[in-house]
């Protein structure tokens, strides 16, 4: 080297760039976002969408929340079809959960039946019975949302974190032919093309191997999210599908409760077509399966009620049998019957007193083909039959021993001429002794008609004898006015003892009334209001027998004394009486 050339230049260490540490950054992660409650965000709540009260909304605080048709219950739902103690909505942790009580019917949650405590979900619909109910709760149905966390790898990190501060080391001299070679020779000579090819190659294969990555990244991520609409697409078309079912299926219950089985039964059977085990719909079909010929003798037994034909009334409600959703409509058509048999006996009672002996027959034969026993169609009928039948029987000309010497005196009774009765009587008394006999009676019979205003209960009874034994049964016209003054008095009676609650004595008097003027309609009435508030009581305590055994034991007893002992209902109340008495 000569001394006239100038000094080599140093270079910079070669680790680092000059004026830096040769180190970047280290990523910094990104800490995950929980989704927080607002200030103003809604409460759970549930809204009833179905049943009674639907349209009504309930909100839910901490804690357990009983659902049913007890009174007592936080949330009461009066419907039928929900036990008193349905299910239970408690809060359990950030969200709800909701557990069938043991009930009668089952509770669904979206259509599904549940056997353990589920967690609910905003949206969700619990139907229990006919009755459904929507939970709502926004806040805690918010998506958790996360960033992802970028950094280094690892062998990138501690390549800066070795740069920091400090130059790497110089390499030792290089030694050729026993010569050390200086640093500046080093750097001045040239490259090797097959180092350089080899970097080459490396940067590319890592360059490519980053592309694939990347690429199936990108795929990866098209398919989840192909998966996810996919997956969301079904969920709708499921829920499409559930409301539609859902939809049909409270039609059914609708038709159900308005008592039209049959059209009821098209909207099952097609449910059932379409989802076989939907839940609650087997039970619903075997329920109309027993309702229908019940229903069908119902509109049979109303038409002929409509046509007063009685008889085919009674026969088609005895075909009805026993029906757990038409009781009451069942209840309210043999009621009505009852009172359309009253009614028609007194018209019965009426021909007969015109003489219309054909039509009187006819109704009490009708009546009597309903209700067997009753009493005063039967004495009608048989009167009737009888002026009938010497209605029709030809007239004999007596050939025979002559009229016994009473009898035209009887006949003359029973007009109401007395004297002309009397001076028949008075005639023959010495000759034969029953003259001298129907005198006596027909004297204290006149005794007493001439106080026939001022008589009691007691002097009109004697009358009243006194008439059936002179006539031998037939009944004399003073007779008449006699029972109507005596059913006036007991009439008075009966609706005393009614007012009072006297029922076993309103009943009696009543009854008593219509033996003293069968054509009363008074005491009917009160025999029928009597009848109609006996049974509705029965149903009363009959509803109340197993809840409030109590309460339900003297409302027995009162349709015990309300009721004649041939009434249907006096024996079932008497033997619940006996049971609940013990």
């Amino acid at each position: 080297m000569s001394n006239g050339s100038p000094p080599a230049r140093r270079r910079p260490p070669s680790g680092t760039p000059s004026g830096g540490t040769g180190a970047r950054p280290a990523a910094r992660r990104t800490s995950p976002v929980s989704a927080a409650r607002a200030p103003g965000a809604a409460t759970p709540r549930l809204i009833c969408v179905a049943g009674p009260k639907s349209g009504e909304e309930f909100s839910l605080e901490d804690g357990e929340y009983v659902i049913g048709r007890a009174a007592d219950n936080p949330i009461c739902i009066p419907d039928t079809s929900v036990s008193r103690k349905h299910v239970m909505v408690r809060k359990a942790g950030a969200g709800w959960m909701v557990s069938d009580l043991g009930s009668g019917n089952g509770t669904l949650v979206n259509g599904e039946a549940i056997g353990e405590e589920t967690p609910l979900a905003n949206g969700d619909v619990i139907t229990l019975g006919d009755t459904e109910l929507r939970f709502e709760d926004v806040v805690n149905s918010t998506m958790m949302v996360a960033t992802p966390s970028r950094g280094r790898t690892s062998s990138a990190s501690s390549a800066a974190s070795g740069s920091r501060g400090s130059s790497p080391a110089r390499p030792p001299p290089r030694v050729e032919g026993g010569r050390v070679r200086s640093a500046r020779s080093s750097a001045m000579a040239p490259p090797d093309p097959e180092v350089q090819r080899k970097k080459m190659r490396l940067k590319l294969l890592a360059g490519g191997v980053v592309v694939v990555l990347f690429a199936g990244l990108g795929i990866a991520r098209m398919r989840v999210v192909k998966e996810q609409e996919a997956i969301l697409v079904r969920k709708g078309e499921q829920d499409a599908v559930r409301k539609e079912l859902s939809t049909i299926f409270q039609d059914a219950k609708n038709l159900v409760r308005e008592g039209k089985w049959v059209e009821a039964k098209a909207k099952l059977e097609e449910l059932a077509a379409s989802a076989p085990d939907y839940p609650g719909v087997k039970d619903y079909l075997q329920h109309a399966e027993r309702e229908i010929p019940v229903q069908e003798r119902l509109t049979e037994a109303r038409t002929a009620l409509a046509r007063n034909e009685l008889g085919k009334a009674s026969a088609a409600l005895g075909k009805a049998g026993e029906s757990q959703f038409l009781y009451e409509q069942v209840s309210a058509a043999k009621r009505e019957l009852s009172e359309l048999a009253d009614k028609r006996t007194r018209e019965a009672r009426a021909a007969l007193d015109g003489n219309q002996l054909d039509s009187s027959k006819a109704i009490t034969d009708d009546v009597l083909k309903a209700f067997p026993e009753h009493r005063d169609a039967k004495i009608i009928n048989e009167q009737a039959a009888q002026a009938i039948t010497v209605r029709d029987t030809p007239r004999v000309i007596p050939t025979g021993p002559a009229p016994k010497p009473w009898e035209p005196a009887v006949e003359r009774f029973r007009d109401g001429d007395m004297s002309g009765a009397v001076a028949i009587l008075n005639a023959c008394m010495s000759k034969n002794p029953q003259c001298k006999k129907l005198l006596a009676q027909m004297s204290e019979f006149s005794t007493l008609y001439k106080r026939l205003e001022d008589l009691e209960a007691k002097g009109l009874q004697k009358l009243l004898s006194l008439d059936k034994d002179i006539t031998d049964g037939r009944t004399s016209k003073m007779a008449r006015n006699a029972g109507t003054r005596a059913a006036t008095i007991f009439y008075k009676s009966a609706s005393s003892a009614k007012a009072s609650g006297q029922w076993a004595r309103a009943m009696e008097f009543a009854r008593r009334t219509l033996q003293a003027d069968p054509g009363h309609a008074g005491a009917a009435n009160i025999i029928s209001e009597l009848k109609t508030k006996g049974r509705e009581l029965y149903l009363l305590a009959y509803s109340l027998k197993d809840g409030s055994p109590e309460d339900a034991l003297p409302k027995f007893k009162d349709v015990v004394a309300m009721t004649p002992p041939d009434d249907e209902y006096h024996d079932k109340a008497k033997s619940w009486v006996e049971k609940l008495s013990r």
